[in-house]
């Protein structure tokens, strides 16, 4: 016979083993916090804002306006790939901010955010510090200011917009994420060890296991008892106490002449 389980069962299931349920929640979210505070180490981000500007021509047709999109690529290649951009940025965060990094490392922190339809782009730092973050995006938009026209000679006139802030805000860890997270998969633990508990208790529940699953006739049930019930059943009797016979002056005679022979 197939069996089969409802969502009263269920229910109840999760109720006997909310104990479980519960630990292992609390354990997930205090795994998440432990990693979050005190292993992740926090990212800040800064972004510089510039735009380039192209020449124009009189009567500019929609070829111009993708071409001046399509050159934002090429600015990105040499910010993120150009070894002598990252060279003279390296340079200057040395001499000017004493922040020892290598080309990789410099390459690694930037990225390069395009606005849609738009010749205006950002270059983003990340690290973990508000100020290195600051002092590499800005040191990386001045380099590409100087140094973009001696590379794209169709380059008219390079912007910068808005200069990259220090953020007192971290972008990374998300500690309201990672505390969810950690919180959800502890729950989820917790209901799956209570079923794999449920599955490895071997002890019979339910009189149908015997009839249905067994195909044994059932007797009679005893019925399940607290301690206080059974003490409150059970009233012990008093114990009889011995009497003493009463010592008559003839029985005492007799005893004596007993005791002399």
């Amino acid at each position: 016979m197939e069996d089969t389980i409802s969502l009263k069962e269920i229910f109840d299931l999760l109720r006997k083993r909310i104990t479980t349920i519960l630990l292992s929640t609390f354990i997930g979210l205090a795994l998440a916090g432990g990693f979050t505070f005190f292993f992740v180490t926090p990212q800040y981000s800064s972004r510089a804002q510039l735009i380039v500007s192209l020449p124009q021509s009189e009567t500019s047709t929609v070829n111009d306006i993708n071409f001046n999109l399509q050159m934002l690529n090429t600015y990105k290649d040499i910010i993120l790939q150009g070894d002598a951009q990252a060279e003279e940025v390296q340079r200057r965060l040395a001499a000017d901010h004493d922040i020892k990094m290598t080309t990789g490392q410099i390459k690694g922190a930037l990225q390069v955010v395009q606005a849609q339809n738009s010749q205006m782009f950002s270059i983003q730092a990340t690290a973990d510090n508000a100020m290195t973050a600051e002092a590499i995006a800005n040191t990386t938009a001045e380099v590409f200011k100087e140094t973009v026209k001696d590379i794209l000679t169709n380059v008219e006139e390079i912007t910068i917009v808005s200069r990259a802030v220090a953020s007192p805000n971290p972008i990374s860890p998300n500690n309201q994420l990672n505390l969810a997270i950690g919180l959800v998969l502890g729950m989820m633990v917790g209901v799956g060890l209570a079923f794999v508990f449920e599955l490895l208790d071997r002890t019979v529940k339910d009189p149908r296991f015997i009839s249905e699953n067994l195909e044994l006739t059932i007797l009679g049930t005893v019925p399940l008892m607290s301690a206080k019930e059974i003490n409150a059943q059970y009233v012990p009797k008093p114990a009889n106490k011995p009497t003493a016979k009463p010592t008559t002056p003839t029985s005492e005679a007799g005893r004596r002449s007993r005791s002399k022979v």
